[in-house]
């Protein structure tokens, strides 16, 4: 093992015992620079301060001080209350606090490590046993010292969060590995390449821009509707600018939610901002608008739009053919586009298939009398397949095409491979 990687060990062995600082009662006591080279120091420092209760709670605070004693509401409350071994009763911030129930398991640690050696098998066995218990700091150092006797140990190597160098055969730690793959580390230990990193930055950047535009406009909207002049004045001002693609949520939520004068103003607020952006919205818009009117103002905005935006709105409503209870508003909503690359899409979905269960009671027995006997059967009438004819879909076929031939597929099929389909192409070599 090279002399950085016995350093690191050290280092990680003695810090547990370096700069405790101890905070008991009135006494402002406080213990700093304490060096311990070992483990088995590690005992008469934690556990031989007598003015310690042994089996009392302790609360560690964010500045290194320590308090010991009962604590009262170890879940609850803004302030965390610990009754002292004379009864004082001692109150602390909750955030600034760190409650540990009881010191009966680190004083159990503290007298086993003072009795056991420093041989392979007598460190592996505290490191399963102080693991169990979830002292994982305590583990990890025994586990450094492990490696240190063998540093063969590949088990222990990984779970110390260590991976082997294949040019050097060296062990490093995996902040290290992972640097040289490009990789940094983010929130909960996972690990991200720097675009993703990136990226991540980004969303996370936008969701607080959102945030705070919507709180804005918010404010202004209620300022335009119910304010005093002044402040209405202000709102008209600002809501006459507003084109952030984030606040489309806002707008939307007023059109579909608003009263008749909310809603007028969610339409105008929606031409205003970029119509890419407004797509989306717009497609949901009027695949949910009862008002035919309104539809087919969004219909014309979207038909009257730049090649990505017909593109992306052609696709938003061809998406919800497959759904019969959504089959004939898209078709409706794809005529203006006169697009007909869809004409064998909108054939396919001429027809569904709908099951229809008749009233009745669900269930029973009925009795029938026959020859030689009397029946019981189920009472249930069974369900029946319906063929649905979209009216929508045939009306926007028709008017692509100029054809009817109704709801009759297999004509329309024969029609289209007549006039549209492609045609195969020789592509053979000449015989010369």
């Amino acid at each position: 093992m090279d002399f950085a990687m016995r350093r690191s060990i050290s280092q990680r062995k003695t810090i547990r015992s370096t700069a405790i600082r101890l905070w008991i009662g009135d006494l402002g006591l406080r213990c700093m620079g304490l060096q311990c080279m070992g483990l088995k120091l590690v005992a008469p420092i934690l556990f031989g301060l007598g003015s310690a209760p042994l089996l009392a709670d302790i609360v560690e605070l964010k500045d290194g001080g320590v308090i010991y004693g009962k604590v009262l509401n170890p879940q609850s409350g803004l302030m965390v209350q610990i009754q002292a071994e004379d009864g004082t009763l001692i109150e602390v911030e909750r955030k600034f606090a760190k409650i540990r129930i009881s010191l009966e398991r680190d004083k159990k640690y503290a007298q086993d490590v003072l009795q056991v050696g420093d041989s392979l098998q007598e460190h592996r066995a505290i490191v399963e046993k102080t693991s169990n218990e979830q002292m994982n700091n305590i583990a990890n150092a025994h586990r450094e010292r492990i490696v240190e006797l063998d540093p063969s140990d590949r088990a222990t190597w990984v779970a110390l969060r260590f991976f082997p160098d294949e040019s050097t055969g060296k062990w490093l730690r995996d902040e290290v590995v992972m640097y040289r793959r490009g990789k940094i580390k983010g929130d909960k230990g996972r690990w991200y390449t720097w675009q993703e990193k990136a990226l991540l930055d980004f969303e996370e950047k936008s969701k607080l821009l959102k945030r705070d535009l919507e709180r804005e406009f918010d404010g202004k909207l209620k300022a335009y509707f119910n304010g005093v002049p002044r402040l209405k004045g202000e709102a008209e001002v600002y809501l006459e600018g507003v084109n952030n693609p984030l606040l489309i949520g806002r707008i939307v939520k007023l059109i579909r939610e608003g009263d008749a004068v909310e809603r007028q103003l969610g339409w105008k607020l929606i031409k205003q901002i970029p119509l890419r952006a407004a797509t989306p919205a717009l497609v949901s818009i009027a695949m949910e608008e009862p008002n035919t009117a309104l539809v087919d103002r969004i219909l014309e905005i979207l038909s009257g739009g730049d090649e990505w935006t017909r593109e992306a709105a052609l696709s938003g409503f061809a998406s919800k053919l497959g759904n019969p209870a959504t089959r004939d508003r898209a078709a409706r909503c794809m005529a203006p586009f006169v697009d007909k690359r869809y004409i064998s899409i909108l054939i396919n979905h001429l027809l569904s298939t709908q099951v229809v269960r008749p009233a009745g009671n669900p269930g029973g027995l009925n009795a029938a009398s026959g020859n030689g006997g009397i029946g019981l059967g189920g009472g249930a009438t069974p369900a029946q397949k319906q063929l649905v004819q979209h009216k929508d879909v045939l009306s926007t076929l028709s008017g692509l095409t100029g054809e009817n031939f109704g709801y009759n597929v297999e004509q329309w099929r024969v029609w289209f491979a007549q006039n549209h389909a492609v045609q195969n192409l020789d592509l053979r070599r000449d015989e010369y």
